[in-house]
């Protein structure tokens, strides 16, 4: 008998492996058209979805991609490091010959993910070396992990042999270190500004400059923000604003863990999003931007976010063509390695364990139907909740009547006053509520307990988190779930959710 067993179940088993380790088809195109037709969905008072870049277009542009490496803090870098990287020489990102399995998939992703670069920041400017070799970086707000490194920054040889500093992409934004010094990839970030040497941004300018890609900053701030179709839209008093008012307004050092987006405005900025879980969410950005139908479209959005978008959106458009016009681009291989990779993030260890007021604190969730929206196990039901103010339209690109709430009075900056504006915002999940912060799709509150302190309603408040320009006092409408339960049980409730 157990040998008729072996005999059976031994083939299927070498099949089975067989599969984990045959090497996956040829990738194809992600940038396509017929996936970007379906893609995003419709911008309220355009009633029309972004026009983006063809895919001819896309991949008329040349690929430059190279590897990185970390950035040690001055006394931490190991001994001979940066001649050890010039050895190396220029290295590809990314080895096709080694992905034969899933798993070889992801450990290339996260690769990608801590070296995906901005191209046009590379630079050998004598003031990035000597930023490198600062004695004393914590004195310009510069972020330290544990291991002596300096997340959000990195080293690389470029194509002409030469070593050069760069910023990180990806993980310049998404990472997080944690009360230890560790690094959590894919979280909402909270490093220093100061992080990110200056001389790279320089260098961005110099290379714009000499491609006739500048524009005076008042130009270029309507060009990243305007909203030409609403008649009040804050954002057109950029056009007669000096320089030095347009760098007040939209300033290089937002509040941490935000960021004035692309699209976005710096009236209505963006909180930074943690990617841990965001292969159970079903739409992407806070205002559900875009579907979430697997890995491709994660890496479809990193080619969004890094090159290809000019805010185009129905007849309206933004960028002339000499700016318009694609420089570079990265591999669809590594991209979706990315994607792969950040599908597979997991959350950091939460030190919060259960106890006998976490449990008061879930038993205060359920009966105050909480979980009718942060529906667990994932604390979310994947819905989207229309603003006040916004009906929502047909369009073929529109999410389903299924997949919509009603409005619970949030702020309409973001969902109406931008071009990220589709009218909603999505039902956030709760977990790992304990590690994220700020709050809010602005990130205009910087902890739980501001989040269920009714004082944010009023018009005199002072938020701990993000402010617009030149405001102090403002309220933060919505979601007034929670704000009437007392003292007791908020604080039960706000135990729990740091369990999550």
């Amino acid at each position: 008998m157990k040998q008729r067993f072996l005999a059976l179940v031994v083939p299927l088993v070498a099949v089975s492996l067989a599969a984990q380790v045959q090497k996956p088809a040829r990738v194809e195109r992600l940038w396509n058209d017929a996936a970007l037709k379906t893609w995003a969905l419709p911008i309220a008072g355009v009633k029309a979805t972004p026009a983006f870049y063809s895919e001819a277009e896309y991949y008329a542009a040349p690929v430059d991609e190279l590897r990185t490496y970390p950035v040690y803090v001055k006394g931490r870098e190991p001994n001979g490091y940066r001649d050890w990287i010039r050895r190396q020489g220029p290295q590809p990102l990314i080895d096709l010959s080694t992905l034969r399995s899933e798993a070889d998939w992801i450990a290339a992703g996260r690769d990608v993910f801590d070296s995906l670069h901005l191209q046009e920041f590379r630079t050998d400017d004598p003031r990035a070396f000597a930023w490198a070799d600062d004695p004393d970086p914590a004195s310009h707000g510069v972020s330290v992990a544990a291991d002596g490194t300096i997340p959000g920054t990195r080293w690389l040889v470029d194509h002409d042999g030469r070593l050069k500093l760069t910023l990180a992409e990806c993980s310049g934004c998404h990472s997080r270190l944690l009360p230890d010094g560790a690094v959590a990839r894919g979280a909402q970030m909270n490093l220093s500004w100061g992080s990110l040497p200056p001389v790279c941004f320089d260098q961005a300018s110099a290379i714009n400059r000499r491609e006739g890609r500048s524009r005076p900053p008042n130009e270029g701030a309507y060009e990243s923000y305007g909203v030409p179709w609403l008649k009040d839209d804050i954002n057109a008093r950029l056009k007669t604003m000096s320089a030095a008012e347009v760098g007040r307004v939209d300033g290089d050092q937002p509040f941490v863990g935000t960021f004035v987006r692309f699209n976005a405005s710096p009236w209505f900025t963006t909180r930074i999003i943690d990617l841990i879980g965001v292969k159970d969410r079903k739409y992407l950005d806070a205002t559900a931007t875009h579907r979430n139908r697997g890995p491709e479209d994660i890496a479809r959005y990193a080619i969004l976010v890094t090159v290809a978008d000019d805010g185009a959106i129905g007849s309206h458009t933004f960028m002339p063509e000499r700016r318009r016009k694609l420089r570079w681009r990265n591999s669809d291989e590594a991209l979706l390695a990315l994607g792969r990779f950040i599908y597979s993030l997991q959350p950091p260890a939460n030190p919060n364990r259960p106890n006998e007021l976490t449990a008061r604190g879930e038993a205060v969730f359920g009966r105050s139907g909480c979980a009718g929206c942060h529906t667990p196990p994932l604390y979310t039901n994947n819905k989207l909740v229309a603003v006040e103010g916004f009906t929502p339209f047909a369009h073929a690109s529109a999410p389903p009547t299924s997949d919509v709430l009603p409005g619970i009075g949030l702020d309409r900056g973001l969902a109406l006053r931008t071009r990220k504006g589709t009218g909603y915002y999505k039902v956030p999940s709760l977990k790992g509520v304990w590690y994220r912060g700020p709050l809010e799709h602005s990130g205009s509150i910087a902890t739980l307990e501001e989040w269920f302190d009714p004082a944010r309603l009023r018009d005199d408040y002072q938020p701990k988190g993000w402010n617009p320009p030149d405001t102090k006092t403002r309220a933060i409408p919505g979601h007034r779930f929670g704000l009437n339960l007392s003292t007791d049980d908020k604080r039960a409730l706000i135990a729990f959710l740091r369990t999550l």
